[in-house]
């Protein structure tokens, strides 16, 4: 069964916003600043990409583990010059941040 197949059958998620409040969108626009350089966020343009949130039922919880998320980013890579060592950072951190619920991106890690 091809990709595009399967996708059909996968039941639609419901959208919960339109768009997005202008605070939650002010504090993706600086959680995408912040992740700029990261091959994971910058393959979307900010639109498309904070559009995922519309589909969140707690779109502030999820935006405040981004938020946790792109400030130990930065923490962590200040000094880091390599891209791919600040991948590998942004992957454990995001790791730490996924608990495997179908929405993905769920909790604060402790």
């Amino acid at each position: 069964m091809s990709a595009g197949k399967l996708k059909d059958l996968m039941p639609r998620r419901p959208r919960y916003y339109d768009d997005l409040p202008g605070n939650l969108r002010d504090k993706l626009a600086k959680v995408y600043q912040t992740l700029q350089d990261v091959p994971y966020i910058n393959k979307q343009p900010f639109d498309k990409w904070q559009e995922r949130f519309c589909y969140s039922p707690e779109p502030e919880r999820e935006i405040a583990i981004w938020e946790w998320l792109a400030k130990e980013y930065e923490e962590q890579t200040a000094e880091v010059k390599n891209q791919r060592e600040k991948n590998r950072i942004f992957k454990r951190l995001l790791s730490k941040s996924v608990d495997y619920e179908p929405l993905g991106v769920r909790k604060l890690p402790e």
